[in-house]
């Protein structure tokens, strides 16, 4: 039970909390630490997905976001949460594994875009935001649904920087 939950709730989210597994976890767990925040987003989405079926949406997330996620891991990483088609990403060991990921992400994605074009379908970009301090981990939500996040200016600062990358 405790590895399909990992599915959801990364492990490494539970060793940060110092929890072993998915049934120590209580609303309002917390710790505060200092990590890297890396956000992801694909650019024109919304008007990509416009031409797109719902399934066939669905379906590119899933293809896009299955790419990505190994790259983050590989770098000591981990995915927080995806929200559409943004990734979240939290490292806790060094900055310069946000960087690497995100090279290697950049790598891939001209792969990916080969690929989209020898299909006939016009090749996707995607901005970054990066940055580190101190933030709050823990478990958030109601006790019928609860989440795991981190919250700080940090975070904030993070998804600005992503943000701005869509004009720079």
């Amino acid at each position: 039970m405790n590895e399909a939950y990992y599915r959801f709730v990364p492990r490494e989210f539970l060793e940060e909390l110092g929890k072993k597994d998915i049934s120590q976890i209580e609303l309002g767990d917390q710790d505060q630490r200092e990590m890297t925040i890396l956000f992801t987003d694909i650019r024109g989405f919304t008007e990509l997905s416009e031409d797109l079926s719902p399934k066939d949406t669905f379906d590119f997330i899933n293809q896009y976001l299955g790419i990505m996620e190994p790259i983050i891991t590989n770098n000591n990483g981990f995915i927080d949460k995806y929200i559409g088609d943004s990734i979240m990403a939290l490292f806790s060991k060094d900055a310069d594994d946000a960087l690497i990921a995100t090279l290697e992400m950049r790598r891939v994605l001209i792969d990916f875009n080969e690929i989209r074009e020898s299909e006939g379908k016009s090749p996707i970009e995607f901005g970054t935001g990066i940055h580190t301090g101190n933030l709050m981990l823990g478990i958030v939500g109601g006790y019928g649904r609860m989440d795991g996040t981190v919250v700080s200016d940090s975070v904030n600062l993070a998804s600005r920087l992503e943000g701005i990358t869509k004009h720079y």
